[in-house]
């Protein structure tokens, strides 16, 4: 009784989705459910009708089985796609970068599904993806980002669990445009049309309501109370009643069985999902042909079935109820023979399944073996950088390791091990804890060796209270740890250095990473120095050590070919190319960033990549090209979606929100921006943008609390990492919404960057050009015009000469407004209010320009220069403004070209102008309708 009755409208949509794939619009379909509902019989239809339309059909499914190896669904994809069966044979191959290895991975999958859809499509259906590992999910994730435009369907089912790796990522799934098809249960109407279809259940029609409300419309809790004729008479309360539970019923066949098949096939429970003949053979300790015969045996009895996964359990849920029927010393004896047979095969991708069935055996000699063989899995899964299964194998080692008491430096190395992989699964509070006991142990142990290899496995701290922990394991294995250890006192050094640097109190971080430079120096180690140079350079992201980071730069890119690290590789490259957008040399800019993408290209690193489309987003909004920008940085942000990092994807917001303060309009914010602020941590330098988006959006209120929590920052943070930016992004808070004092202090501190641009070595989203332009906005706030005006005055000379079209207005601006407030230069002010409103207006700037309009409306009317031009050089001038040539004019007013040429000389020499071009502008800023304002 296959069960595709009352799933019409669902098979309509997977056919939709099917249609489309095949002409090119490929998609992924989630179909969702409790177990039995119905989702392998959906996929089942759902796979015939797509083959009978010409499409190829793909299938794979995960198991329940926490050792199963990993990307195990894909493997069985990957058995009718060999171009995906080539991509996966090399996932083992060791690889330094997580993000490059993952991204590598899920791109040459991606790639092999396109090259294996042909013509008329491809549907892959992956089940049971609640049993998937973290691995399988990722690349799923990252293979739905790019099914839009291929002729790929991806057809997926899975319970509804929010706790495994595949329900973490479902409304990720969903936000990118998956389609969603929750299956409940049959209706009454349903029920009684499917049984009616067989003469052996057509006697249980009259039970459809009751059956109905018996089991939720459950098709294969119908099926299992539907095994037997209905009774002469009776509801269907008493029938069942009169009938064992329904997990006796699914177990009956198996209570009835001969002992030997009985054992067969309980063995079979404790094995799980994939049968094997063999290894049912040697965990019985019978042979194969007996084997068969019990297997053959439990197919008859409807409890196994050779489908198109090959040997299993006709259900999960016949197999769950054949487990609940083992005693518990019966099932840890088949837990200890499986894992025994397991292990006689020698064959290391086994590792993780025995490790799993000796947990659940009992006995010393089950958690020796456990623990040998969870370590072997954990290696395997970090390798391939599973880090949530490395973590689950990491903690199964250590739970066996308390069992048999083990303690001293081997504890203190397993938790080692197990804080490591914690800590790559970014599960910190867990590898902070580990890190801590680990030190402890290793401390007691006497072994300063392992207290630095704990010690060091927080690296790339990122936040406060990370920096206090690592600080203190770093400073306690510094004291126990002897001095020619040179490489690793150098690595716990530099962790102190960032974690003072990240606390940023007092000027600590300086000391400590020039020790670890010297040390990792003296180390001879390049991976030592790197790591070194990198602290240090972290400590000096600040624009006034711009001469320093210059030579650290250059030490980086020299060490950088011996990295096993693709980030570390690239890190010379990034920090060059701040260093030219701080010195505003556009042009090495460009080189840089060309550089680092063929370095990016040649290690294979999708975070190289991503940070070229940032700094290709950011040139483009500095030169004005905010279309090219935005391109740009929806690249990087889909990206940053494929390889998973919350960081980046924060990066862009920040991008996105510059852009809106820069053209002043609050469209431009993304959907989604203002919740992810303000969820973040209190990160001064974010509640300050947050401050200026609320002015930007017409909240002050809002803004100015936001800007009470940071007012004093500035005066007691040390110059290091964030303090530009945070300085300068509280400034401008400051002056948006009019808080002289504020603004005139950040102004003050930041006066020793006056000569460079907006960089600082910290990897910024955003420049706004000459840092000359922030300045004038704060000296101007602070009502001290006359320094204003200097600001925008240089601000408009090396924008200039950058190209950097908005900050030239937008310096022409502020200038022309001190002119204003100054007096006595009123000409040039107007002229540079024109020149400004007539650039913010072609680079459409609502905002400034907006501001800009409101200045020049401000001007008396009847001033020198507009009166000052006749009738007829008004009209040429007007002409000019629109474009027209010489000759065009000449022959729209009937004169001479001559005399359109002696009429522009006239009044470019009466406006003190220079250019058609400066006239055109007079025209559009000066004139209204043909009559001077």
């Amino acid at each position: 009784m296959g069960v595709v009755v009352g799933r019409s409208d669902q098979l309509a949509v997977v056919d939709g989705a099917s249609s489309a794939a095949a002409a090119g619009r490929g998609g992924l379909v989630l179909v969702t459910g409790e177990p039995g509902i119905g989702k392998t019989a959906l996929a089942s239809a759902a796979s015939e009708r797509a083959a009978a339309r010409g499409m190829a059909v793909a299938q794979g499914y995960a198991v329940d089985d926490a050792g199963a190896p990993l990307l195990w669904p894909w493997h069985r994809v990957a058995r009718r796609l060999p171009a995906l069966d080539a991509v996966l044979a090399d996932v083992a191959a060791p690889d330094p970068d997580d993000d490059a290895l993952r991204f590598r991975l899920s791109d040459a999958v991606a790639d092999a599904l396109r090259g294996a859809a042909g013509p008329t499509g491809l549907l892959v259906v992956l089940e049971d993806l609640h049993w998937a590992d973290s691995l399988t999910v990722a690349v799923l994730r990252h293979v739905a980002l790019d099914l839009t435009s291929s002729r790929v369907l991806v057809l997926v089912t899975a319970r509804k669990d929010p706790a495994t790796s595949f329900g973490r990522v479902v409304p990720d799934l969903l936000r990118g445009g998956a389609t969603s098809i929750p299956l409940r249960g049959l209706d009454a109407d349903a029920v009684r049309g499917w049984l009616s279809t067989d003469r052996a259940t057509a006697g249980w029609t009259r039970h459809a309501d009751e059956l109905v409300a018996r089991t939720d419309g459950n098709p294969f809790f119908i099926r299992v109370l539907t095994t037997e004729p209905p009774p002469p008479s009776g509801t269907l309360d008493q029938v069942v009643r009169s009938r064992p539970g329904a997990r006796d019923v699914l177990a009956a066949a198996f209570l009835q069985l001969p002992t030997g098949a009985r054992d067969t096939v309980a063995t079979a429970a404790v094995l799980g999902e994939r049968l094997s003949p063999m290894l049912l053979a040697a965990a019985t300790g019978r042979t194969v042909s007996a084997v068969s015969v019990d297997v053959a045996i439990g197919i008859r009895c409807g409890l196994l079935e050779h489908g198109p996964t090959g040997l299993s359990f006709v259900h999960a849920l016949v197999r769950d109820a054949v487990l609940a029927h083992l005693l518990p010393p019966e099932r840890a004896g088949l837990e200890a023979s499986v894992a025994a047979a397991m292990d006689a095969t020698g064959d290391e991708e086994l590792a993780g399944p025995s490790a799993v069935h000796w947990h659940r055996a009992e006995g010393v000699e089950a958690s020796r073996r456990c623990l040998e063989r969870s370590r072997v899995a954990a290696a395997q899964a970090a390798a391939a950088r599973a880090h949530e299964e490395a973590v689950g194998f990491t903690r199964l080692a250590l739970e066996h390791a308390r069992r048999l008491g083990v303690h001293g430096a081997r504890l203190a190395e397993l938790l080692a091990e197990q804080a490591r992989s914690e800590w790559l699964a970014n599960l910190v509070p867990a590898a902070l804890a580990s890190c801590v006991e680990a030190v402890d142990v290793a401390e007691a142990a006497g072994r300063p060796d392992l207290m630095a290899r704990a010690a060091l496995v927080p690296q790339g701290i990122g936040s406060l209270d990370v920096a206090l922990v690592v600080d203190g394991l770093c400073e306690r294995t510094l004291a126990r740890l002897p001095e020619e250890a040179l490489a690793e006192r150098s690595g716990l050094l530099a962790l102190r250095a960032s974690a003072a640097a990240e606390r940023a109190l007092d000027t600590t971080a300086d000391p400590l990473s020039l020790a670890a430079l010297e040390l990792a120096r003296r180390s001879g180690s390049p991976e030592a120095e790197l790591a070194a140079v990198a602290a240090r350079h972290f400590t000096l992201c600040y624009p006034q050590a711009v001469h320093e980071r210059e030579e650290l730069a250059r030490r980086a890119v020299e060490l950088g070919p011996a990295s096993t690290s693709a980030v570390g590789g690239l890190w010379g490259h990034l920090w060059q190319a701040d260093i030219a957008l701080q010195r505003g040399d556009l042009q090495t800019l460009h080189h840089t960033v060309e550089r680092l993408g063929r370095e990016a290209e040649r290690r294979g690193s999708p975070v190289g990549r991503w940070h070229q489309h940032r700094l290709r987003a950011l040139r483009a909004a500095l030169l004005g090209s905010f279309d090219d920008a935005r391109r740009e940085a929806e690249a990087g942000r889909r990206l940053a979606e494929r390889i998973g990092d919350l960081s980046m994807l924060g990066l862009y917001v920040a991008f996105r929100l510059q852009l809106a303060l820069l053209r002043g309009d609050p469209q431009e914010i993304p959907d989604g921006a203002l919740p992810l602020l303000e969820s973040a941590p209190d990160i001064p330098l974010l509640q300050a943008t947050l401050a200026q988006t609320y002015v930007l959006l017409g909240d002050r209120p809002r803004a100015q609390a936001l800007l009470g929590t940071v007012r004093h920052v500035p005066d007691r943070m040390p110059l290091g990492p964030r303090w530009n930016g945070t300085v300068g992004q509280i400034g401008l808070a400051a002056a948006a919404l009019g808080d002289a004092a504020l603004a005139g202090r950040c102004r003050d501190m930041l006066l020793p960057a006056a000569g460079w641009c907006g960089a600082d070595g910290g990897g910024t989203p955003w420049s706004h050009g000459s840092n000359h332009l922030p300045l004038g906005t704060l000296a101007w706030v602070a009502d001290d015009v006359e320094q204003a005006a200097r600001h925008f005055e240089t601000a408009v000379d090396v924008d200039l000469r950058l190209g950097a079209r908005p900050f030239v207005a937008l310096a022409r601006l502020g200038l022309a407004r001190c002119l204003l407030r100054l007096g006595g230069q009123e000409p040039r002010a107007r002229t540079l209010l024109v020149e400004a409103v007539a650039e913010l207006e072609a680079l459409d700037l609502p905002g400034p320009l907006a501001l800009g309009r409101s200045v020049l409306a401000t001007l008396p009317q009847g001033t020198a220069s507009a009166p000052a031009l006749s009738p007829r050089e008004l009209e040429v001038a007007r002409l000019v403004a629109e474009a027209r040539s010489n000759q065009q004019i000449a022959d729209q007013l009937v004169l001479s070209v001559r005399t359109v040429e002696s009429h522009v000389r006239a009044a470019l020499t009466k406006l003190d102008l220079t250019s058609r071009t400066e006239l055109a502008l007079w025209v559009r800023g000066v004139l209204d309708d043909g009559r001077p304002r």
